[in-house]
């Protein structure tokens, strides 16, 4: 991936309330997991995440055309509602059903979607899961224009039983949002344009896309849309290019050395800037921890868990080594990147 050219210098202006940072994947490696305070490795999408599960697993995606199943094997088979089979649309950050009446079309959205039920299929191989919408809720976006996004309440069940289980697994703190809180803590954000990999922790393929991000409250994908550093969020004044939402995705994972694997627990807090001007996070913390590109940290002073129960500074370094990366201290970089990050952890 092309390297983003970058001012050298950023200015952290406009800081908002306490952010947090989240996951990322530590599958499909033969490097070991990342481990938490407590001597666990971390799943999927890292230590504490929110992410969506239905039945066996967690996942982040699914093709609105239900002709493919994601990378767990989930497809979508149907979008019910009082008996009736809807096409199901995500354009932007919008759901909506639709089907056809005779010479009519049908459509549903907003609150008409409660009690809608995505049905998808596997796994294992043939088992059916209802996924119904409880909710249509909104949440604030946190760089500006400051305008609502909808937002949407999500249980599951196996197919016919009543979906009383919680998609969104682990809510965080309503107040661990990255510039505000979270309007409600068990919701998802759906949307579109943007795929990720979430073993390597890359943003392979932004734009138009038959595919769908479920990003629970508190997730990093969740984050990036909030920050409007996605297809579906971003906005003309002030777009985002696919290596800075990769940037973005490196920083809030802790991914410092690029390799996929993320060093930070959900509930950590940061103070970060973009040489755009968007920013987040408190104005409190004074330690400098590293500057972010596309490939991760270009360099790392004092990291974010440095001396806390979940100090990962000798994984990082075990990491870090793996990959054949010396990171300078950030008083010597000399790189271009698009983000800085503070930390309240003390050198």
């Amino acid at each position: 991936m092309t390297r983003t050219s970058l001012a050298v210098t950023v200015v952290l202006v406009g800081l908002a309330a306490s952010g947090c940072v989240d996951e990322a994947s530590t599958l499909g490696r033969a490097t070991p997991a990342v481990i938490n305070g407590n001597g666990d490795p971390c799943p999927k999408l890292g230590c504490g995440s929110n992410s969506a599960n239905v039945g066996p697993a967690e996942f982040h995606e699914l093709d609105e055309t239900r002709a493919e199943k994601n990378a767990e094997g989930f497809r979508i088979v149907g979008f019910m509602k009082g008996g009736d089979d809807y096409k199901l649309d995500v354009t932007g950050t919008t759901l909506t059903g639709t089907r056809r009446v005779g010479a009519n079309l049908v459509t549903i959205s907003g609150s008409a979607l409660i009690g809608a039920r995505i049905v998808v299929e596997g796994p294992p191989a043939g088992t059916k899961y209802d996924i119904e919408i409880k909710g249509v809720t909104s949440q604030l976006m946190w760089q500006a224009p400051i305008t609502p996004i909808n937002t949407y309440e999500l249980r599951w069940g196996p197919a016919g039983s009543a979906a009383e289980r919680p998609v969104c697994v682990n809510p965080p703190n309503r107040e661990e949002g990255d510039g505000s809180e979270w309007a409600s803590s068990t919701e998802a954000i759906l949307f579109t344009g943007d795929r990720y990999d979430t073993d390597a922790l890359t943003v392979p393929s932004i734009g138009a896309s038959p595919w769908f991000n479920v990003a629970c409250a508190g997730t990093v994908m969740a984050k990036l849309a909030l920050n409007r550093h996605t297809t579906a969020t971003q906005t003309t004044a002030m777009p985002t290019t696919q290596s800075q939402r990769q940037a973005m995705l490196k920083m809030y994972t802790s991914d410092v050395c690029g390799t996929g694997e993320a060093f930070t627990v959900t509930g950590t807090p940061l103070t970060w800037g973009a040489v755009s001007g968007a920013s987040g996070g408190s104005t409190s913390y004074v330690s400098n921890e590293a500057h972010w590109n596309e490939k991760g940290a270009t360099c790392l002073d004092t990291h974010r868990l440095h001396g806390s129960g979940d100090d990962m500074d000798l994984q990082i370094r075990e990491s870090c080594r793996r990959a054949e990366r010396e990171l300078p201290p950030c008083s010597g970089d000399s790189s271009t990147y698009y983000l800085r990050t503070l930390s309240q952890a003390t050198p």
